[in-house]
């Protein structure tokens, strides 16, 4: 329910005005809740998506360094030295396949935090989808109030009939 109009036709009819205001303050608050929810969500999808190319750079890293040792092992494996494995070579490819191993590591480790993300957006979205739920149920119960406290008014007196208006034909 917007702030901008009063629950029941602005008529407190058997509510006090410290329960209509309770209520309407509750149904801010609710309001704000689910905007401050959306608003982290939407945070937590811009934090996933960089998420997602950061990983995707790394892998097509991963990738390219993968061919690059596949490459040298190739080559060396055609083309022996006469005297063994060259020594710089044989350091070279230790320190590639160390920076691999580390990169395998972060893969994984970002992964992890990607699906614990996921976790987290599909947390909020059930825990958004419940207060909005809730928040419709009230405002449905607040109108249904409205009418049986109008109806029980009309019954005793207090409020007049208000006019029918006609329906228009579509």
């Amino acid at each position: 329910m917007s702030s901008s109009r009063a629950p029941w036709g602005g008529k407190g009819a058997g509510l006090s005005g410290a329960q209509v205001e309770e209520l309407e303050k509750a149904l801010r608050g609710l309001e704000a809740k689910v905007g401050e929810r959306e608003m982290a969500l939407a945070e937590a999808e811009n934090k996933l998506a960089e998420k997602d190319r950061a990983l995707a750079e790394t892998e097509a890293l991963l990738q390219a360094r993968e061919k690059v040792i596949d490459a040298l092992r190739k080559e060396q494996a055609s083309a022996p030295s006469p005297g063994g494995v060259n020594p710089a070579e044989m350091e070279a490819l230790a320190k590639l396949k160390e920076t691999l191993d580390q990169q395998e590591a972060s893969i994984k480790e970002q992964r992890v935090a990607l699906q614990e993300r996921e976790e987290f957006l599909n947390q909020s979205e059930a825990s958004l989808f419940e207060k909005m739920q809730a928040q419709q149920e009230k405002e449905t119960e607040l109108e249904q109030k409205e009418e049986d406290l109008k109806r029980l008014a009309r019954q005793v007196g207090v409020l007049k009939e208000e006019p029918k208006e006609p329906m228009e034909k579509a």
